[in-house]
């Protein structure tokens, strides 16, 4: 589907671009605002929205806090740290082979998969070590 231009989707896409990890529509609507760029909390939900399904960012479901949102789209996997319960993105090799292989098993067509692995993240565990 193609979508016009919008001010609004250049300004969040644009912010997207230069945050570091996840955040969720209340985050970024804050972050824009303090930026004195006057745009509502409904606006910046729909224009994410909009993104997520022109696949220029991704929509996550993050275990405690609902959707956040990645400016990486390609195909990455997660960990959702049960301590500080940030989301972090692994740098482990995306598996395409995974969706073959589980094709069979279940009798669907598999073409994507998603994993967020449950843990504890680095900064946790040396706050915890000291």
């Amino acid at each position: 589907m193609i979508r016009k231009q919008s001010k609004q989707r250049d300004i969040v896409l644009q912010y997207m671009k230069t945050m570091e990890g996840h955040a969720s529509a209340e985050e970024i609507f804050a972050a824009l605002n303090k930026d004195e760029k006057t745009i509502s909390l409904a606006t910046v939900y729909r224009n994410l929205n909009i993104l997520a399904q022109m696949n220029e960012i991704k929509k996550i479901a993050h275990p405690i806090y609902g959707y956040v949102y990645d400016k990486t789209c390609k195909p990455h996997y997660h960990l959702h740290c049960v301590k500080c319960n940030e989301l972090l993105d692994l740098d482990i090799p995306y598996r395409d082979a995974m969706n073959e292989e589980f094709s069979h098993l279940c009798n669907h067509d598999l073409q994507s998969h998603s994993l967020i692995f449950e843990g504890v993240c680095e900064n946790c565990r040396k706050k915890s070590a000291n």
